[in-house]
């Protein structure tokens, strides 16, 4: 009788200990959930705010990757170009976000950026982004010039 009860025992303990642990498909879609708002945070606020710096701080990790050759390599430079270019060049620049798609570590934006609103075709992206512990760490672009007549709702999107 104490084996039976032992064994009955040791059977609920695993019983409970299974009930309670989360696969992991469920954990690596949480995580890609959550990679998903950090990086839609990030943009909005470098790009649509144009608070550079509050979204490198926030959002970007100190170790930090910029795989774009037109920029940096590092955070504090890139932001700080990035800032220049938001702030003197593009004021009036606009992020629209068409779709993303997320695996694991990686998000990928594809966005339209209204570089001069009314004055230019734009550019249509796909920003890539690589987070640890929803930290950016690295970035990768992709971009396609709009022809002045298409504008935000062509078939590009």
């Amino acid at each position: 009788m104490p084996q039976l009860r032992a064994c009955l025992m040791l059977l609920a303990a695993a019983l409970l200990s299974s009930a309670c642990s989360t696969p992991r498909f469920v954990i690596e879609a949480e995580n890609a959930r959550t990679n998903t708002h950090v990086v839609l945070a990030f943009e909005e606020t470098v790009f649509n705010k144009h608070h550079v710096h509050e979204g490198f701080n926030r959002y970007v990790a100190p170790d930090y990757k910029e795989h774009d050759p037109t920029l940096p390599g590092d955070a504090d430079a890139v932001a700080r170009a990035l800032n220049n270019q938001l702030t003197n060049l593009l004021p009036d620049s606009r992020v629209i976000v068409k779709r993303t798609v997320a695996q694991r570590d990686l998000v990928a934006v594809h966005a339209f950026w209204d570089q001069k609103p009314g004055a230019s075709g734009g550019i249509a992206r796909v920003d890539i982004y690589r987070l640890v512990n929803a930290r950016i760490v690295e970035h990768w672009l992709v971009e396609q010039a709009v022809p002045e007549n298409m504008g935000a709702d062509n078939s590009m999107f």
